[in-house]
């Protein structure tokens, strides 16, 4: 969720509304600017720094999430401001703004400075004039675009990656992700969430209970990015998320210990509509690849969900592989472990789901605007279908944010929902606690 302020939220309640949005750009060239769709004194804000009117309604900066990939698409914001009296032109003529922090915050007349919500901090990507040269649109990356890098160089001694150079990591995947961001990239402790990568190693949520299931050594370059998800992020049922604050984090397949809280209630009051259904492929047949000796992988297993393949009479494979699994290491039993999460989830046989997973594409007013990517959201709508009954109406489904299309301009939100039989799940247990039977075979 986006944070907010309790005087925030009294105005994104009301029925009727007028956000104000603001663009501050602060950075290398030692100062900062704002510009802003409304005029501040006018509509009452206070405290508010110098600024100027010229900001046009931006469209908005999405995020997509494939889960069963570990992949997230790079978000892009595009903000237009009016060139009045060629001061835009001065600024960046005068400036090298590429490379500073755009942060993008929404307001209501009567609030002070300090409640705006920050929606978005980027990175300027580029500046380019519209025709005819009236105004400029500031193009702007989240912090992935840092991720885009190719590593050539071992972080400790600043040599080439070669085979007498090795760079080894051994660890959680949230141990080597901070590993690459930090060391690799040279990001700072401030922008990755350091706290969320603390939770899922810590003992109570139960995910790694102590052990570390990768060890590589690196010995080519690399693109972080690519890294990251195929090595490590798809290989563990994660997925990266960039927050409000621009901090790069991880999320995970597996709920939290304490069960999966909703953040926020979509009802009848706040959607536009009835959601679209789409659903996702069937996953029953899991093919994983480790042992890696620098040329081939020495061990090859596979999972199958046999309840799933004899009900739909069809297989669907999911090929993982890791350079950094290891044997020794525990990584037969981790396999086992994200094989049996995955197939709880996407191969159509857990509890009140028949079928791939329920995607909904949902429409929803202007105050759902704090949902955030990888959130836990409840669903209340009577005349929407129950795929667990075949009766009218659901209520209070726990789904999982996968996608976020802002549309500011128009005062609308618009989500993608994943439905992965997570409501009503019990608080998660620890390492190793699943059962396998007839439903899990290898």
């Amino acid at each position: 969720m986006i944070a907010t302020t309790p005087n925030w939220n009294a105005k994104n309640a009301l029925a009727a509304k007028m956000p104000i949005f603001a663009l501050t750009l602060a950075g290398q060239w030692g100062t900062s600017v704002a510009y802003t769709t409304h005029d501040l004194a006018r509509w009452g804000v206070t405290g508010y720094p110098a600024y100027e009117p010229w900001l046009k309604t931006p469209q908005g900066a999405s995020q997509t999430i494939d889960i069963v990939n570990g992949s997230s698409s790079m978000g892009q914001l595009q903000c237009e401001v009016v060139d009045c009296g060629g001061a835009v032109r001065q600024l960046i003529g005068t400036n090298v703004l590429e490379g500073s922090t755009a942060t993008l915050l929404v307001g209501y007349p009567g609030l002070a400075w300090p409640d705006f919500a920050t929606l978005h901090t980027y990175l300027v990507y580029k500046i380019i004039p519209t025709d005819g040269y009236t105004s400029y649109y500031f193009v702007c990356n989240d912090l992935q675009l840092l991720e885009k890098q190719t590593i050539y160089t071992h972080p400790e001694n600043g040599e080439e990656l070669c085979d007498g150079n090795p760079w080894y990591l051994c660890g959680t995947p949230a141990e080597i992700f901070q590993a690459i961001t930090l060391f690799a990239l040279g990001l700072s402790a401030s922008q990755i969430d350091r706290a969320t990568m603390t939770d899922l190693d810590s003992a109570s949520e139960g995910i790694f209970a102590g052990f570390r299931p990768f060890q590589f050594a690196i010995t080519k370059s690399f693109e972080a990015k690519q890294w990251l998800e195929t090595q490590i992020l798809k290989a563990s049922g994660m997925y990266q998320v960039v927050l409000p604050n621009g901090q790069l984090s991880l999320r995970c397949m597996h709920a939290p210990a304490a069960g999966p809280t909703p953040v926020f209630a979509f009802t009848q009051d706040n959607v536009i509509g009835l959601p679209q259904w789409d659903r996702q492929p069937i996953c029953n047949q899991m093919i994983w690849q480790f042992d890696y000796d620098g040329s081939q992988y020495g061990n090859y297993e596979t999972f199958l969900q046999a309840t799933s393949i004899s009900l739909y009479l069809q297989g669907q494979q999911w090929s993982l592989q890791s350079d950094g699994l290891q044997t020794e290491l525990g990584a037969f039993s981790y396999a086992e472990w994200v094989s049996e999460k995955m197939f709880a989830r996407f191969a159509g046989v857990a509890p009140g789901i028949k079928g791939g997973a329920p995607l909904l594409t949902l429409r929803s007013m202007f105050m759902t605007l704090p949902v955030w990517t990888g959130d836990y959201v409840s669903l209340t709508l009577p005349l929407m279908p129950d795929i667990t009954t075949g009766n009218l109406g659901v209520a209070n489904r726990i789904f999982e944010v996968v996608d976020r299309q802002p549309d500011y301009a128009n005062g609308q939100m618009q989500f993608k929902l994943l439905d992965t039989g997570l409501t009503g799940q019990p608080a998660a247990s620890t390492w190793g606690s699943f059962v396998l039977g007839s439903s899990l075979a290898y």
